[in-house]
């Protein structure tokens, strides 16, 4: 990448320290390439479910995330070479949703008397949900984000950025459900039997804030927002999102029988 390549960019996206040529002095990370900014478009996402590179590293990928999420996420979205996004985040809910709904529920069944742990039906239905409610969303949160930001980012680009942040979600909530697991066979072992709707309670709080968190520091180096205007477009798309759409999905679900159907299908 030349000078010019680089020139649109004041600050380093990862530090913010000022750049001067194609790799911050500071930290190293390539500047980002805005001479095609103005000509990528919505039409620019669909090539990137075509235009898929093999798998590249994507326990590398995973464990990155874990040691240094935002700087990982970061790294990969501002890389035009990695291309294996899709199918990192395709491994990331594959491996989330066959050990949450398939495996340990079949074999802990009889740890919790939960209601309706194997109500397979309900449990994907609310992924579905969440999933398609991003999906809506992500064109809102695109031109607000490009209102608000500083850095001038083409729609392929965020869309990269949150098939990754979907793909760190799925990461935590597979760890998530493996501690609450540990958890329910140690108290089990130990005869000392816990309350498991406030265990998961407050994992699944402490794993929420991550992610806010997650985000908003995400975003603010993505976009070049400062960190309070970042939290208040996070915390207002996620209000958005809980509030309205995903209560008006879930009702849609409900009236369309879509529960009834998956029943019917499920063994």
């Amino acid at each position: 990448m030349s000078e010019t390549q680089s020139a649109g960019v004041s600050a380093c996206t990862n530090c913010g320290q000022p750049l001067s040529g194609p790799f911050c002095a500071n930290c190293g990370t390539r500047a980002a390439d805005t001479s095609a900014v103005t000509n990528e478009g919505w039409s620019a996402v669909a090539s990137q479910l075509v235009d898929q590179e093999a798998s590249r590293g994507h326990l590398a990928t995973v464990f990155a995330f874990l040691r240094a999420p935002v700087r990982t996420i970061l790294a990969r979205t501002l890389d035009p070479t990695y291309r294996a996004h899709w199918t990192f985040l395709s491994l990331c809910l594959g491996v989330q949703l066959t050990l949450s709904y398939v495996i340990l529920p079949r074999m802990f069944s009889g740890i919790y008397p939960v209601a309706g742990l194997g109500d397979k039906s309900a449990v994907i239905t609310n992924q579905l949900v969440q999933y398609a409610g991003i999906a809506i969303l992500t064109p809102i949160q695109y031109y607000l984000c490009r209102a608000f930001g500083s850095i001038a980012r083409t729609p392929s680009s965020y869309v990269k950025l949150c098939v990754l942040s979907v793909s760190y979600c799925a990461i935590l909530s597979t760890l998530l459900v493996l501690i609450f697991w540990g958890i329910g066979v140690a108290s089990v072992l130990l005869s000392h039997l816990i309350d498991p709707g406030v265990s998961g309670m407050v994992l699944t709080t402490l794993a929420q804030i991550a992610i806010i968190v997650f985000v908003t520091l995400s975003h603010k180096r993505f976009w070049g927002m400062s960190l309070p205007v970042a939290a208040l477009v996070t915390l207002g798309i996620a209000l958005l999102s809980w509030g309205v759409v995903y209560p008006a999905l879930m009702q849609g679900v409900t009236t369309s029988g879509l529960g009834r159907m998956l029943d019917d299908l499920l063994p």
